[in-house]
């Protein structure tokens, strides 16, 4: 037995530390042997969810409760995979059957908070994690988790007592230390930089989840205190760490762009005019990551007729549903291979609105802050024609940078890891937002950052009348809006607008040359 027990945590230190394809063979080979060990099917289930495979972890935790119908950690994890693939009453069911089988379980407690707090309903996630650690008070996932909400409802100093709780139960929390250096100013001499630079020293390079997190942390200390070259060395080093784990082709990317523009063009315009739903409350505001997206939808969302609806996977959800998961398949559709009716663009379109409604409470106006919705501003069209799109810019050096100074663990921008493939991904990006100005150049309104930043009081203007809002003077206070920020800008969407950003590259231009001299004008 305390041989199995030896076999069973070396697996389950493989999976931590990030190899999981080895995790996963030894845990097979571990079943082999161990038929009846409920732990090991759950031990599958995790490592085949941590690689999406939700079907084959979902057919492993089955295996695992028949054998045992009272696991309380196998229905959690249930919950889990049912959240991760945003079916949450059956997450919050699969939850609250973990909590009846044991109420001391905090991580079922813990993943029921961040079920909540994916929903917006933070009042109901602080309870669930204050009941974590009520019953673990060394529950080191929930403190991380309460550090987390007071950040993005710009609770700074509580999300730092909680920061610094998760971090002093287990100092080896990197998570813990790579989300706290983000709302820390640095200086040379402040103790959490200090204790960054030790934790560097004794993390050996194959973990490759804390290596990630302390040299991003260590790229932001250094950068607080204009070391550019440590700086970038770290970002570098986290960037190296972290790409290995993640899959990304820009060559499939490319050949997904052509499709794109292949299949939305002139004729599918004219064929399928006014198809649509009349709607005209949804404002979608899109373009790259880190290009401004946020501080717009501040802004739109300080309007009293706006309701800010973050980033929504409405679109890309639609099109699965709807078209099936290929761009090809849309090329089917729409030219008449297969049978399409014309109402079914109404259709969706209103399917969408009422995702927006619910979450919204019917406000006048929604906004969509999904930046990838870039791709699909023809379908936008098709579907919700008297939409708005704001299509958001800035310096592409700066943009490209800012990429790939932040870590963005969710696997939908696994190309931040490589400057190189960052500059490829905006080029292509450049390419098709060229093709939708041509085509619809009366749907898209385009805002630049740093005109933004230079001059608010007329673009916000120009903004709300393309929006068709009236002028309200809260638009130009957006560092007071309190409603929740759960993007890689949820720090700074709290300050007031400032030009600290603008040309930040220069200080890294050394660096940099060899990658963005690539990109294109």
């Amino acid at each position: 037995m305390e041989k199995l027990k030896k076999k069973i945590q070396f697996a389950v230190d493989v999976f931590k530390s990030g190899r999981v394809l080895e995790a996963q063979d030894l845990t097979i080979q571990l079943i082999s042997e161990n038929p009846n060990v409920t732990f090991l099917y759950n031990l599958m289930g995790v490592i085949l969810a941590e690689q999406n495979k939700f079907e084959e972890a979902l057919e492993y935790y089955e295996k695992g409760i028949k054998i045992d119908p009272n696991s309380s950690v196998i229905y959690n994890n249930l919950g889990l995979l049912y959240a991760n693939k945003s079916k949450s009453t059956k997450a919050e069911a699969f939850y609250k059957k973990s909590i009846s089988l044991n109420y001391k379980n905090p991580e079922a407690h813990n993943n029921l908070g961040s079920l909540y707090e994916s929903l917006d309903k933070f009042k109901d996630a602080i309870g669930c994690y204050n009941e974590a650690v009520k019953i673990d008070p060394k529950f080191i996932h929930a403190y991380h988790n309460l550090g987390n909400a007071h950040t993005m409802m710009g609770n700074f100093d509580e999300a730092k007592i909680n920061f610094f709780k998760a971090i002093e139960i287990h100092p080896y929390y990197t998570k813990s230390h790579r989300t706290l250096s983000r709302i820390i100013k640095y200086s040379s001499d402040n103790n959490h930089f200090l204790e960054l630079q030790k934790i560097y020293k004794k993390i050996k390079d194959d973990n490759i989840e804390d290596k990630t997190n302390i040299s991003f942390a260590l790229g932001k200390a250094y950068e607080d205190i204009k070391d550019y070259e440590q700086s970038f060395k770290y970002y570098s080093e986290a960037n190296t760490f972290y790409g290995k784990k993640v899959n990304f082709s820009m060559i499939k990317e490319k050949e997904k762009c052509e499709e794109i523009k292949n299949t939305f063009n002139k004729n599918i315009f004219e064929k399928y005019k006014n198809c649509g739903s009349d709607d005209s409350s949804i404002i979608f505001i899109l373009g790259m990551p880190r290009s401004g997206t946020t501080l717009v939808e501040q802004i739109l969302s300080s309007h009293p007729k706006v309701f800010g609806g973050d980033e929504r996977d409405f679109i890309t959800d639609l099109l699965k549903e709807n078209f099936g998961s290929k761009v090809s398949d849309l090329k089917i559709f729409f030219e008449g291979v297969l049978d399409f009716d014309k109402k079914k663009f109404k259709e969706i379109g209103e399917k969408y609105v009422e995702k927006m409604f619910y979450i919204s409470n019917k406000s006048k106006k929604s906004t969509d802050k999904m930046p990838a919705n870039f791709l699909w501003i023809g379908f936008i069209k098709l579907i919700l024609p008297n939409s708005k799109i704001i299509h958001c810019y800035r310096n592409s050096r700066d943009n490209c940078l800012s990429i790939y100074k932040n870590h963005f663990p969710g696997g939908k921008i696994n190309y931040s890891y490589d400057l190189d493939k960052i500059v490829g991904y905006y080029n292509m990006y450049l390419d098709l937002m060229s093709h939708w100005n041509d085509l619809l150049p009366e749907f898209i309104f385009s805002i630049k950052y740093e005109n933004l930043i230079t001059n608010p009081s007329m673009e916000i203007r120009d903004l709300l009348n393309f929006c068709n809002l009236d002028w309200n003077d809260a638009c130009l206070n957006s560092h007071d809006n309190k409603r929740i920020v759960k993007t890689a800008s949820d720090v700074q969407a709290r300050n007031k607008m400032n030009n600290k950003s603008i040309n930040s590259w220069i200080n890294y231009e050394k660096y940099l040359n060899k990658s963005l001299s690539k990109l294109k004008n």
